[in-house]
């Protein structure tokens, strides 16, 4: 591995570590939204996503917006954080205190410390991203988030009820133009070893060895036991981070199959729109049906045998019978003669 490929990753898995072992960001809920529900109502982060890209040096604007669908005029804290994506679902996690990482956005960002907004009303956030001219080439990541009622103090928190601490926001992805390694792999796809009736579920994981996010996006061709093209299923796994894995799933919604099928994973991912295959093989057959048919076929002839072997003993009794009869008549045409 290179020696920034090696140092990155150990500043990266310091700052999960860190985050973790500390308890930096306990009151956000691990998996940031761009919704939150307060008292049945709703706050929104417009968008939940904002990708830019820049040069070195270069200042970036941005416009986000918060919308407060509560029916109380509400003072959000404006936070901007790093985040790290710490399991396979590529759930954000952020990191309040501050570090020093490979994909660190943070001290980029310039945001207001807060802003009101009247009850069912929106309100326009102007955000400034001013990227350093030593800036390393590829992502980096930060998220922008509200918390209700900014102007409680932390001494209330205990004693007021309706008191919301927890935060919605818009995740911020930047990227750095220069020269950026872009590699993906596929270290998991299957599919269920037997199948007796539909649907069909894929998993997959993809690991992406990238210096910025990627988002493979491909389909499932899957192909007949006699090697013919059935049906595509479309893919797309999500944004997967750098140095991280990402699962995701995929269905073919059919009911029946009968054989052994091959699965054919192919994705792409990346600016030069690189290409990333994997295979899987499985049983798709109701053997259930196929006993419950083969005991109704059983049965069917089995009866057709009894009742051939009874009409035959009764074919030979009527004959048996029709022979004494003929012997009969025979003897009484002698006696007659004599």
């Amino acid at each position: 591995m290179p020696a920034h490929k090696k140092l990155s990753q150990n500043l990266f898995l310091s700052v999960v570590v860190a985050t973790l072992a500390l308890g930096i960001a306990p009151a956000v809920t691990p998996s940031l939204s761009s919704v939150l529900a307060v008292n049945n109502m709703v706050i929104t982060a417009i968008p939940p996503k904002l990708e830019l890209k820049g040069d070195p040096g270069q200042t970036l604007t941005a416009t986000l917006k918060v919308r407060n669908d509560t029916t109380e005029t509400q003072n959000y804290a404006i936070t901007v954080e790093d985040f790290v994506v710490v399991d396979n679902q590529g759930t954000p996690v952020p990191v309040a205190a501050k570090t020093s990482n490979r994909w660190s956005l943070q001290n980029w960002v310039k945001a207001p410390e807060s802003v009101p907004v009247d009850a069912g009303d929106v309100q326009t956030i102007n955000v400034t991203v001013k990227i350093p001219l030593t800036a390393l080439p590829g992502g980096h990541y930060a998220m922008v988030t509200y918390t209700p009622n900014a102007d409680v103090k932390s001494g209330d928190l205990k004693t007021t009820g309706n008191v919301v601490t927890q935060r919605v926001g818009t995740l911020l992805y930047v990227t750095v133009s220069g020269p950026i390694t872009e590699k993906a792999n596929i270290t998991k796809f299957s599919a269920p070893d037997f199948t007796e009736q539909g649907p069909v579920n894929f998993t997959g994981t993809v690991e992406s060895l990238s210096d910025s996010h990627v988002n493979p996006k491909g389909n499932i061709t899957i192909y007949s036991p006699i090697n013919t093209k059935v049906t595509e299923i479309s893919v797309d796994t999500g944004n997967v981070f750098p140095e991280t894995s990402r699962d995701f799933t995929a269905t073919w919604n059919q009911k029946w199959g009968w054989g052994r099928y091959r699965a054919d994973l192919n994705l792409v991912y990346g600016a030069t729109g690189a290409i990333i295959t994997a295979s899987a093989f499985f049983w798709f057959f109701p053997i259930r049906l196929v006993i419950y048919i083969l005991t109704a076929l059983i049965a069917v002839l089995t009866i057709i045998l009894i009742l051939n072997k009874r009409s035959k003993k009764h074919q030979e009794e009527l004959e048996k019978e029709v022979q004494e009869l003929k012997q009969e008549l025979e003897n009484v045409e002698n006696q007659e003669t004599k």
